[in-house]
């Protein structure tokens, strides 16, 4: 009797013991488990829990201050209601292709954060499986990477302009020239054989290649100092009918030329609130453009109004070719933007209608065009009429 008692007492104490363990172990567990949880809640990465009916159970909380929402919002498929409608879809059919074949997943797309805004998100999902390997469902961490692709935006830009920059070089820079050179010598052999009818036709050809060739080096010029930030940006009240003026007295020969009739309609003084030399510039191209795709005895008319919201309105019009649909769009694009010759074959880059975009919204105004084929082009942009405040 007494051995097995004692048998008993030993067997209870073993029990204890053994009990002992277990509880100091899923002591132990739980710690760890409030440690990881406290890690996962700390962690700078937006992290997202899911089950296995694919329905999220769990975000960190990054992910609730990143949103301004709380867990109950987000739970099960609210954190959906964040996503861009645009990408929407795809990220669902990633998320659910990807749970079905029990694969790690990366995605992009863009979410709302708590101010409203959409910002790119970075997702990488996971399976992730218990103690036994038992599949659990997925996790997933999410890192807002929108300057990252602002940055692979701005070198896609970049990259379009070196290539603009090696077209122009490559080929238009080099047609005025040859053309200058060729006349030249005509113009020499014309001169030897005291041929004047010829030497005033080959005059005027080598001025229009050589007055070519000025404007798109000085287009180049500016381009490039605005690239390097070496363009520096003064604005100041200038009158609009005095800079009008003074392009036109640039542009005369080419008015005379082709018998255009220009209206200026702006009365001085029409002032702005802009850097001089940008505005000039926007006004030589624009005008010059209108005259470009003018026919011969056709008309220009450039006019201003002034709106409610402290804006003043330019428009060049012309009563040229126009602009087709398709080139509508890619009229201020450097990365898809063409040129066409004029009604006198005159050649272009495309490149002035950028530094005009450019400028024109450097001075806090918009530009757009209106036109239809065949029946003429309006160029219009704003500028401000005072400072603007920001």
């Amino acid at each position: 009797m007494e051995k097995e008692t004692q048998s008993l007492l030993d067997r209870i104490e073993a029990l204890e013991k053994e009990n002992a363990f277990l509880k100091k172990e899923r002591i132990e567990i739980s710690k760890a488990k409030e440690l990881y949880l406290k890690i996962f809640e700390e962690f700078p990465a937006l992290i997202w829990r899911s089950r296995l009916d694919k329905l999220c159970d769990y975000f960190n909380k990054t992910w609730l201050e990143f949103t301004g929402r709380t867990m109950e919002q987000e739970f099960g498929n609210g954190w959906a209601e964040g996503v861009h409608p645009n990408d929407f879809n795809i990220c669902l059919q990633t998320y659910v292709t990807a749970f079905d074949k029990r694969e790690p997943f990366l995605m992009e797309y863009r979410m709302k954060n708590r101010h409203g805004e959409y910002r790119w998100i970075r997702d990488f999902g996971r399976p992730f499986y218990d103690l036994d390997d038992s599949f659990l469902g997925y996790i997933g961490s999410c890192y807002d990477v929108t300057a990252i692709k602002d940055n692979e935006q701005r070198l896609i830009e970049l990259n379009a302009t070196k290539d603009k920059f090696f077209s122009i070089i490559a080929h238009d820079l080099k047609s005025p020239f040859n053309s200058i050179v060729g006349f030249s010598e005509l113009l020499v052999e014309g001169i030897g054989e005291k041929n004047y009818e010829k030497i005033t036709e080959y005059a005027d050809f080598i001025l229009a290649a050589s007055k070519s060739a000025m404007d798109l080096i000085t287009n180049l010029v500016t381009w490039a100092q605005s690239q390097s930030g070496r363009l520096e940006y003064k604005p100041e009240y200038v009158d609009v009918a005095v800079l009008v003026s003074e392009a036109l007295q640039l542009l005369s020969c080419i008015a005379e030329h082709k018998s255009v009739v220009v209206s200026n309609e702006i009365a001085a003084p029409t002032m702005v609130y802009a850097d001089r030399a940008m505005l000039s510039t926007v006004l030589r191209n624009l005008i010059s453009n209108a005259l470009k795709f003018t026919d011969t005895r056709g008309g220009v008319t450039i006019s201003s109004h002034g709106g409610n919201n402290g804006m003043l309105t330019v428009r060049i019009s012309d009563q040229g070719v126009g602009i087709s649909e398709e080139r509508m769009d890619k009229l201020f694009n450097i990365a898809q933007n063409y040129s066409t010759q004029g009604t006198h074959n005159e050649k272009g880059t495309g490149l002035g209608l950028i530094l005009c975009k450019e400028f024109v919204e450097r001075n806090g105004g918009s530009i757009w065009a209106e036109s239809k084929l065949g029946a003429g082009s309006t160029f219009s942009f704003t500028l401000p009429v005072e400072p603007v405040l920001n």
